[in-house]
């Protein structure tokens, strides 16, 4: 029990985690950007970035400072980073850092698209997120509505709730009813997903 808890509570510290990296992310890049194009260099940006900043990815700009101060190549510093966020969003702006370094090109620019790239997704996310709250609020009554009548029948009827249980007739009853509950509950899923 003590093992399956301490893994909840791993799992929703990396989501929230996730969450602020992903809300501050495009920010972090619009202030790389920035010092990029005054001139600064991709090496000593990341430590004018994280002073200015707070959150996790301040956090991950001040590791990758420390790495690089030590002489560690950009590259390698910045593959490290991207297995340790473990955000698609992050690696890619990892791989777009490591490319630029090599090849060269506008950064200030590829950056730019990136940041609105990821602003526009959020949005995006948002927009579904209000289209599909009716449907997940749906699926969510639905959800609890068995459980909730077992618990209403068990202390206002119980000889209806031992009919469910104790009586063929009932126990045909209570499988019809979870059945139509676990079909139902796919089925505005799938309609939930559509709308995406």
């Amino acid at each position: 029990i003590s093992l399956s808890l301490f893994l909840l509570l791993l799992h929703g510290a990396l989501a929230r985690q996730h969450k602020a990296l992903r809300k501050n992310l495009p920010e972090a890049i619009d202030a790389l950007t920035r010092a990029c194009r005054a001139g600064v260099p991709v090496s000593n940006a990341f430590i004018l970035v994280a002073e200015n900043l707070a959150g996790p990815v301040a956090t991950e700009f001040r590791i990758i400072d420390h790495w690089l101060r030590l002489g560690v190549p950009l590259r390698r510093v910045l593959q490290n980073s991207a297995r340790r966020v473990q955000l698609p969003e992050y690696r890619f702006f990892a791989v777009i850092l490591i490319i630029n370094q090599e090849s060269g090109g506008r950064l200030g620019e590829t950056l730019e698209r990136l940041s609105r790239t990821l602003r526009e997704r959020e949005e995006l996310k948002m927009k579904v997120l209000a289209k599909t709250s009716e449907a997940r609020a749906s699926a969510k009554i639905v959800a609890a509505l068995v459980p909730g009548m077992m618990f209403y029948m068990y202390f206002n009827t119980p000889a209806d709730f031992l009919f469910l249980f104790n009586d063929p007739t009932g126990n045909k009853v209570l499988v019809y009813i979870v059945t139509s509950v676990l079909v139902g509950l796919p089925v505005i899923q799938l309609m939930v997903r559509r709308i995406r």
